[in-house]
């Protein structure tokens, strides 16, 4: 079942306007290097730890830049972002956070660089104060990774995994793409179950008020014994996988992938798909999906870019789920 936020519509509409001076794609952007050293700058882990009050994040996806073109052009996917770079800075969130697949382009794709330096200009024109997160999707570090295409990857837009906290809530990063495919980096893999374990014993010892996930790849859609398909995680993988986080009391994973939304479950644990800011693959219009965090839970829903209300209000006596 979905939980969804209590939200308020407004009349006011405000406006954002955009920066529309080239940068070349090499060119130093500190703003896409604050997820360095297995951790993201952004937040203070010490101060962090702590909780303070209810706050909300937006979850993206699949913003893709020439998915729409096959890799010809991108003029939909910066109109779809920069539509979302507004309401960003309208409602003013924690955090956002982008659950991969970036660019269209792989890392060795002749597009590749000019689809990331209109990612860094689209995405720079979000207000300072907010820290924006970035993930690894398939076509960001490729269907089979290797320490190349991952290591280009990091270039541009920082470490593949790391965690941070926010308010209380210990946030962890996955490099999902050699979960679904580690053949070409056995070792990055291994490397990244190590230190989630780590993390995940951390997030307890700390008491964390949630443990969330974020990643590209789905663990499952809607049943965590599903099938293998192209858009899960196989269950050679998925099943240790879901015992550790179970164990550990994740609160919830959050991806993107399926360029539409699905929802499931694992005992108590919530698998949250999220559909694209870019081209819909399904009835899901272009979107992301906006989540509140409170002491006790956190509530989530998914929102068209034509149906973004023009300001969140938290109720602080709520009890989520």
């Amino acid at each position: 079942m979905q939980h969804f936020l209590r939200l308020s519509v407004l009349v006011c509409i405000a406006t954002s306007g955009f920066c529309t001076a080239e940068e070349p794609a090499d060119k130093p952007n500190d703003r896409f290097q604050q997820a360095a050293d297995r951790t993201f700058k952004a937040f203070d882990r010490e101060e962090e730890q702590a909780w303070q009050r209810p706050f909300f994040f937006m979850q993206m996806a699949d913003t893709q830049y020439g998915f729409f073109s096959g890799n010809k052009g991108f003029d939909q996917e910066v109109d779809l972002v920069r539509r979302a770079v507004e309401h960003i800075n309208r409602l003013q969130p924690r955090f956002v956070i982008v659950c991969g697949d970036l660019t269209n382009a792989t890392p060795e794709h002749p597009r590749y660089r000019e689809q990331v330096a209109q990612y860094h200009r689209d995405f720079s024109e979000v207000d300072a104060e907010i820290p924006l997160v970035c993930v690894c999707g398939n076509h960001d570090v490729g269907n089979r990774p290797t320490a190349e295409s991952i290591a280009r990857y990091k270039e541009n837009f920082g470490d593949d995994y790391f965690s941070f906290w926010v308010g209380g809530v210990c946030n962890i990063v996955l490099n999902s793409s050699v979960l679904k495919d580690p053949e070409g980096a056995p070792e990055v893999l291994a490397s990244q179950q190590t230190w989630l374990q780590q993390q995940l014993q951390e997030a307890n010892a700390a008491k964390a008020k949630h443990i969330l996930m974020f990643q590209h790849h789905p663990l499952f859609l809607a049943e965590e014994d599903e099938p293998d398909q192209y858009f899960n995680i196989p269950l050679q993988r998925r099943t240790p996988l879901l015992s550790q986080l179970k164990q550990a009391d994740v609160r919830a994973v959050f991806a993107g992938h399926y360029h539409r939304n699905a929802y499931g479950t694992a005992g108590s644990m919530e698998m949250i798909t999220t559909g694209p800011v870019g081209r819909p693959l399904g009835k899901d219009p272009s979107g992301f999906r906006i989540v509140t965090v409170h002491e006790t839970g956190i509530e989530h829903r998914y929102w068209g870019m034509d149906d973004v209300p023009e300001k969140i209000e938290i109720e602080t006596t709520s009890e989520a789920r």
